[in-house]
């Protein structure tokens, strides 16, 4: 998910010419997004099709809101902005996305909860997820009543508060799709709060990055060390994701070639490790092209 000048050849692509630049985040995206699909598919076989898709839902959302919130306040440097112009474009597309992903969050979260989880009416899973739900649009209308662009602490503050509401209620969505042990919770909320950081990562390089730079050029020199500083934690969230992956996928249905394969789980886990695959060939293809 680099910004280097390797990036500006283009492809083919049904009768249209599309720039590498473009195309690669957006695959990076599309392809997160359908690993994590198999990845509920693959953890809820048992419950209805409704609840696995408000689950993948909900997941998608907290993590668009965790990864994109840890971006916001441990990559984002304001310093870097010499156009007051462009700085205020940055922060309102992001703001735009935080108010897609808080919505997002709220309502398949609610409907999640009401949906009666594994969890007991008053589990411990249910009651973290429950306190994202309940906090996140009242910090968000706390962000909002702060003056747009300002980097106060104040916003700072708030916004911090977030991202530590959505990482309790993170934890909690794990609990609920595991509930039996602590080191079971652990290996599924690394696993998704590796997916979460990755996910927030590529939304911003799509719809913060990107169109910021194709309507300011001027911006890529601020906005370059922000994404080089996200691809530095590709090297450890690539194996966080695998190792986690296939940990869960033993504690399901083992991990023999026989069983994988007369599995319906088998071929949804084959989806991942394809998904992983290609991820992985394209961090590789970037860190060689960037360094």
């Amino acid at each position: 998910m680099g910004t280097g000048e390797g990036e500006n050849r283009a492809i083919s692509l049904l009768g249209r010419t599309v720039p590498v630049q473009v195309l690669k985040p957006r695959l990076v995206l599309a392809l997160l997004l359908t690993g994590s699909l198999a990845g509920i598919w693959v953890a809820n076989l048992a419950a209805p099709v409704l609840v696995r898709g408000i689950r993948w839902v909900t997941l998608a959302t907290l993590g668009a809101l965790v990864g994109g919130l840890y971006w916001r306040l441990a990559l984002f440097d304001r310093s870097e902005f010499a156009d007051d112009d462009t700085y205020r474009t940055v922060t309102h597309r992001w703001q735009r996305i935080e108010t897609l992903a808080v919505v997002g969050f709220v309502l398949s979260g609610t409907v999640h909860l009401g949906l009666g989880v594994r969890d007991g009416q008053f589990g411990t899973g249910r009651v973290a997820l429950g306190l994202g739900v309940i906090s996140a649009p009242v910090l968000w209308v706390g962000i909002r009543r702060i003056a747009d662009g300002s980097p106060t602490r104040r916003a700072v503050s708030v916004r911090s508060t977030l991202l530590l509401a959505s990482l309790v209620s993170l934890a909690g969505f794990a609990w609920v799709e595991t509930g039996t042990t602590l080191v079971d919770w652990g290996v599924r909320l690394a696993h998704v709060g590796a997916f979460s950081l990755w996910l927030g990562g590529a939304i911003w390089h799509n719809f913060v990055v990107l169109p910021t730079v194709r309507s300011r050029p001027d911006a890529g020199e601020a906005l370059k060390p922000q994404a080089h500083a996200f691809r530095r934690h590709l090297p450890v969230v690539l194996p966080v994701v695998f190792v986690t992956g296939v940990y869960q996928t033993a504690g399901l249905i083992g991990l023999s070639a026989p069983a994988l394969l007369a599995s319906p789980i088998g071929h949804l886990v084959a989806v991942k490790l394809l998904v992983l695959a290609v991820l992985t060939a394209i961090v590789a293809a970037s860190f060689k092209r960037n360094g």
